[in-house]
């Protein structure tokens, strides 16, 4: 299950994963995405992963298609979760694309939100 959730005051987009994806929620998700970097340019994501299920394969394909046409359409994504393999998939992601990566866990969701809110000049 995929949620998202924009902040309409702000490029702040928030998505939660719990469960299986699959490949029409996915292309759901990606479209509102796309939506809103036309509007703003750049977004920022806060990704809080509670649980994964599993990936659909068309649905982990679309994913990397959409992540290689938007290498340079997020300025921040804080990633929340206490699954140390995302963790150092963040961490190992952070060198290969243009936007900030950082890693929270759960219990520093706020935390996560101010970073992804202060002024990229003075974080």
């Amino acid at each position: 299950m995929l949620d998202y959730r924009e902040d309409p005051h702000s490029d702040l987009i928030e998505i939660t994963v719990d469960g299986r994806i699959g490949k029409d929620e996915f292309e759901g998700i990606a479209a509102r995405l796309e939506a809103a970097i036309a509007r703003h340019g750049k977004v920022r994501v806060l990704e809080v992963v509670k649980s994964l299920g599993g990936v659909e394969p068309s649905a982990f394909w679309a994913d990397l298609k959409f992540g290689l046409r938007h290498l340079n359409d997020f300025s921040r994504c804080a990633v929340v979760t206490d699954k140390r393999w995302i963790e150092w998939l963040a961490k190992a992601m952070d060198p290969l694309v243009a936007c900030e990566i950082r890693h929270f866990p759960p219990e520093q969701i706020d935390a996560a939100r101010a970073w992804l809110r202060a002024d990229t000049q003075s974080a």
